[in-house]
């Protein structure tokens, strides 16, 4: 089932940057950020990633294309959720061109987008851990706005 990000999501997102990690085949974590995202569709993110930042996870990413993130900053507490899907990297083409044209503060060496299929909850206490992606789009909303009721950026 895809993920259809809520605007306070789409928001934290593009306002804070992400926290990416990827595994190599074998289990062994590699942690990058990436300081500027891009909801690209409703169930997808794009990062543009510089060349240290991407030279960290490329190569588990090339052998796993798992990737998982969250928001970075106070995103932890305020944006308490963890994003799962299939990354792919690009260095050329039009997803490459359209999101480095965006990302003018960043020296963009390559592209990565997720293609999102889960969501969880990372909020402390009992709801931590519970699968939102299972849920309909409406009714994520709704959940989301019972717990907060700001909106990054706006």
């Amino acid at each position: 089932m895809a993920v259809v990000l809520t605007e306070r999501m789409k928001g934290w997102i593009e306002l804070m940057g992400c926290h990416l990690c990827v595994a190599t085949p074998d289990g062994v974590p590699w942690v990058t950020v990436s300081r500027f995202a891009r909801v690209t569709k409703p169930d997808q993110v794009s990062f543009a990633m510089e060349k240290n930042e991407i030279g960290i996870i490329e190569d588990a990413l090339s052998k796993n294309s798992w990737v998982a993130f969250g928001v970075s900053k106070q995103g932890g507490i305020r944006a308490a959720y963890q994003f799962k899907g299939k990354g792919k990297v690009f260095r050329s083409g039009n997803e490459f061109d359209n999101i480095k044209k965006m990302a003018t503060e960043i020296a963009t060496d390559a592209i990565l987008t997720v293609d999102l299929t889960e969501l969880y909850c990372t909020k402390p206490g009992a709801e931590a851990g519970q699968r939102l992606d299972v849920m309909p789009p409406a009714e994520v909303d709704a959940w989301e706005k019972a717990r907060w009721t700001d909106i990054p950026g706006k």
